[in-house]
């Protein structure tokens, strides 16, 4: 059981990323905590390599990374994942994990809440060009 639910959820991960290679793909600017780069999941390999897809995404046009830096200690708000969704002409929505499951909504008060968090944690997030730096460091750390 535990096994086709991990398929599954990678299956959903890749087709979500196909997304990312559609002839006009959407904006997507992704804030990372530092951390991950330091946590062993699945292997050297696995981590070498995800680190070169992030390398490889960041080259693309519509796409952008920022790291929030370990030396910042703790960050405003990085207490869990949440994504914000603006669509044309469709009110803004955002999605945020807990421990147990996801929730999306479009209540003015919710997004307003989640955008309010995303700028802090931007603003105290490394510029890109540092960003790409970091990466490129995390890299050697797997190899």
């Amino acid at each position: 059981m535990v096994d086709e639910q991990v398929e599954k959820a990678v299956a959903a991960r890749m087709e979500r990323q196909r997304i990312l290679s559609q002839s006009v793909p959407p904006m997507l600017w992704v804030i990372l905590d530092e951390g991950v780069f330091h946590r062993p999941i699945g292997g050297k390999e696995v981590m070498r390599h995800q680190l070169q897809h992030l390398l490889e995404m960041v080259d693309r046009p519509r796409i952008g990374i920022q790291i929030v830096p370990l030396a910042l200690g703790s960050a405003t708000g990085t207490s869990g994942g949440f994504v914000i969704a603006q669509l044309p002409e469709s009110p803004d929505m955002v999605y945020v994990e807990s421990v147990t499951h996801g929730h999306v909504t479009n209540r003015p008060e919710d997004v307003g809440a989640v955008c309010a968090r995303y700028d802090t944690i931007r603003a105290e997030a490394s510029p890109q060009y540092v960003s790409i730096e970091l990466i490129r460091e995390a890299e050697k750390l797997w190899i």
